[in-house]
């Protein structure tokens, strides 16, 4: 974070250099002289604010400070004199200690820089070409985030180890967060028209398991869409291992993805907390930190947890996401030999699998993992003799389901014969849906419809099909009432799908809109075109009321957290 940060700093002058070929030498001498001194300065204040905030807001320096611009003299009351004084003479002596370096350093080799020739011209193209590799991070799929810093469980360290400039930086990046693009209604009039949506008794839940504390087993299948489920509708013969097992368990046919990317997803399963249009609370580890966890909750019950993803675990920061969680475990692809890199994101789900069966073989129990997988994801890569076959983007994709599939069915015969079988509960589930097959429009429901399966040793009930509209976002409550854990009240968007009071209902995300899914009506409107996309069933006007209004408390919510 540190090397990005320089090498932003480096951009303007490397251009410079590049125009160097053109003007006298004295004016980039006197340009980089200047640009040195207000970057100096600029640096320094930010430090010596973010030195002296950090104590009071617990999250390095940002934008935040612009929501109490408006109210100068109240942002101010809150600051002794003394502690102003104290950061301005530490500014002064950065400030000063910075230039007395400079010029004994570095002042004497710009004395004798000359004016570039056209020899010079390609080499320091190519390195000004190159800048873009420490600003990105390396040359890995995923771009450097706050989220690669976390590497503790200790909070402070992970503060300690970003960089404040670039955290400036990225959240001006992320700018849109300040303001809330979705009021339509005062705060109580919100709260009041999506009361009917979210309330439930969570008194009245059937009692799936036979088993007080079992182990928990989630596995997050990517892009597990319902087009590929029969039973939900969708085309036979991709999934047949995943078919055979809706039997052997407590099958969802109305289960509904939060949003279409899989940090949405991750943190609708593990939080309860809904996705955003055009935004992502995984990307903000200050956010992160504040959100309920049901990792954290099952802990306290005597559990182990532990997280397997083949791929970057530094992917929308994802490390920083699961760490605020309280993993005692992550593992990734940096746990595997580079012989394992054999897909272009990571390590294939056969071996993942394979990692994760032995290491529940010699974990203690009662044990709470999750396993996401990643072979279904672009390009679809995957280690076998193709099934489906099909040179376009559908078929390429079923293939790698079917594969995918075959990982997940031969991981549950090999679980059945183990000891811990008999005591573990298995939620298999998506990521999020697909718009792949069929030509999906990006606001149908069909593109968030997903699986969702509650099968393993610990079910009481067999064979069985829930018809209840449920989302990602209530498997923590679901689960916990299972538990007979409390469902705390900071899981505030997530019900018991198994109450008898629940009327049924899934909130979806997409990228400037949402959707509503009723029983009675479903609704998907586009903020862009400001227009209802979608519309089937009776009170239109009614749900599309509710989902404006959860909409704008959700977004408030989002900005709120710190």
């Amino acid at each position: 974070m540190d090397i990005s940060t320089s090498t932003y700093l480096l951009l303007i002058p490397f251009l410079i250099i590049l125009a160097s070929i053109f003007i006298q030498s004295g004016f980039y001498k006197g340009f980089i002289k200047w640009y040195t001194y207000v970057l100096v300065f600029i640096i320094s204040f930010l430090v010596i604010v973010d030195l002296e905030l950090y104590k009071y807001w617990g999250f390095r320096l940002d934008l935040s400070p612009l929501l109490y611009i408006n109210t100068p003299k109240e942002m101010f009351a809150s600051v002794e004199w003394y502690i102003v004084a104290r950061q301005l003479i530490i500014l002064v002596l950065i400030i000063v200690a910075t230039f007395y370096f400079y010029g004994v350093l570095l002042k004497p080799a710009f004395n004798n820089l000359k004016k570039g020739s056209w020899l010079e011209f390609p080499s320091y193209l190519l390195l000004a070409v190159l800048l873009i590799l420490p600003i990105r991070g390396g040359m890995g799929l995923a771009p450097l985030n706050t989220g690669t810093a976390y590497f503790s469980t200790n909070e402070f360290a992970n503060h300690s180890a970003i960089n404040v400039l670039w955290n400036v930086g990225y959240s001006i990046t992320e700018s849109e967060k300040l303001s809330n693009p979705y009021i339509l209604f005062t705060k109580d009039e919100a709260k009041n028209e999506i009361t009917s949506l979210i309330k439930t008794d969570n008194k009245a839940t059937i009692n799936l398991l036979k088993v007080e504390r079992p182990n928990i087993l989630i596995i997050l299948i990517e892009s597990f869409t319902g087009k590929l489920i029969p039973a939900m509708g969708g085309i036979d013969s991709i999934t047949p291992r995943f078919n055979k097992l809706i039997h052997e368990g407590i099958f969802f046919k109305n289960f509904y993805s939060s949003g279409v990317r899989s940090d949405k997803g991750i943190v609708a399963v593990i939080s309860g907390f809904p996705a955003q249009p055009m935004n992502s609370i995984m990307k903000f580890p200050d956010k992160t930190q504040t959100l309920p966890f049901i990792s954290r909750d099952i802990q306290k019950s005597g559990y182990k947890s532990a997280f397997y993803y083949g791929g970057n675990i530094d992917f929308v920061a994802m490390r920083s996401y699961l760490t605020n969680g309280g993993f005692n475990k992550i593992i990734s692809m940096n746990d595997f030999p580079s012989s394992d890199y054999n897909a272009k994101w990571g390590v294939h789900d056969h071996i993942m699998f394979n990692r994760l069966i032995n290491d529940i073989d010699n974990s203690q129990n009662p044990f709470f993992y999750m396993l996401f997988t990643l072979s279904s994801h672009e390009p679809f890569d995957v280690p076998m003799k193709t099934v489906i076959h099909g040179s376009d983007g559908d078929h390429k994709f079923m293939n790698s389901i079917y594969y995918t599939d075959s990982c997940l069915g031969d991981f549950i015969s090999k679980a059945r014969k183990t000891n811990w079988w008999k005591n573990t509960l298995i939620i298999i589930t998506a990521d999020h849906g697909a718009l792949m097959v069929n030509n999906t429009q990006f606001y149908e429901p069909v593109r968030f419809l997903i699986p969702m399966l509650w099968t393993g040793g610990a079910i009481a009930v067999k064979d069985t099909t829930i018809a209840t509209i449920g989302s990602q976002t209530d498997i923590p409550v679901t689960l916990l009432d299972q538990l007979k854990i409390n469902p705390l009240k900071q899981y505030f968007y997530s019900r018991d799908i198994l109450d008898h009071s629940n009327k049924g209902f899934a909130y979806y995300a997409f990228n400037n809109g949402f959707g509503i899914v009723t029983d009675s009506c479903i609704v998907a409107y586009d903020y862009s075109q400001k227009q209802i996309k979608q519309s089937n069933g009776k009170g239109e006007k009614v749900i599309l009321r509710k989902g404006q209004a959860f909409l704008q408390l959700l977004y408030d919510d989002f900005m709120m957290r710190k």
